[in-house]
């Protein structure tokens, strides 16, 4: 077998020297990140809320008719209690 032969010339760390520079760069523009921000942070609030809104069980449920019209006894039941309504709340 061979000896070990070293395939790079890396310095042990103790004889490394570190620098650093300055990369000057313009300024963010702020009002650009804020609205980038703001329209992540709608976009995120509206795909929680629907994965909740899909999970959840309704309160009450009613079929919609196919043709999504009101029926005849959901219009007079609308009347029935537009009649009832107190004067105060019209």
């Amino acid at each position: 077998m061979s000896r070990y032969a070293k395939k790079t010339d890396r310095r042990p760390y103790e004889e490394r020297s570190f620098s650093v520079r300055a990369v000057h760069r313009d300024r963010a523009d702020l009002h650009k990140l804020a609205e980038v921000l703001i329209r992540l942070t709608l976009q995120e609030t509206g795909e929680s809320r629907a994965a909740r809104e899909a999970v959840r069980v309704p309160d009450t449920y009613r079929v919609a008719p196919d043709d999504h019209q009101p029926t005849e006894s959901a219009t007079q039941e609308k009347r029935s209690q537009d009649k009832t309504r107190s004067p105060m709340w019209q």
